[in-house]
């Protein structure tokens, strides 16, 4: 059908994505890029699921990082599916949003796209509901870089696909 090539499609391009950015940083991420045993399109979407998943099925909350001059700022995040973050299956995709300034929520529609995986969305510095520091030494990509890392030994994600939109791809 018509809705199971676009999965497929979008797969497809997740997995090209993930494969130019792990070749570009390989320090950042580690990624097993075989699909889950079970093709896309047996999963059948529940009568409950939507994008406003319930909150039994999200996790979100903000983190704490620090910058080398001892400042410190919240990000915010947002889990869907965490019981599925440490799948030996499906390894989860961590959405990286672009930028400057655009929250991560225009992402959000991938959770209905890849129905059997953990997402991870979170807004970068100075985007959507994270911290908005007006001091520009705040903002690098190494910054950026330990952002990320922070996040994930907080969510205990260890091997990830990488979804990166523009900046943060």
């Amino acid at each position: 059908s018509t809705m199971t090539f676009i999965r497929w499609r979008m797969f497809n391009q997740i997995i090209s994505l993930l494969v130019a950015c792990i070749c570009l940083s390989r320090s950042v991420a580690t990624a097993f890029l075989a699909p889950p045993s079970t093709p896309i399109s047996t999963h059948k979407k529940s009568s409950s699921s939507s994008s406003l998943h319930a909150s039994s099925t999200n996790n979100e909350g903000f983190l704490q990082v620090s910058r080398p001059d001892g400042s410190e700022h919240k990000l915010s995040y947002r889990v869907v599916r965490p019981m599925n973050l440490s799948s030996q299956q499906a390894a989860p995709i961590v959405a990286l949003h672009g930028g400057p300034s655009i929250p991560s929520n225009y992402l959000h529609p991938l959770e209905d796209v890849v129905p059997y995986r953990s997402i991870v969305f979170y807004d970068q510095l100075g985007c959507g509901k994270s911290d908005q520091p007006t001091d520009i030494t705040q903002y690098s990509i190494g910054d950026s870089v330990q952002d990320l890392k922070v996040l994930l030994k907080k969510l205990g994600v260890r091997r990830f696909h990488l979804y990166g939109q523009s900046y943060g791809g």
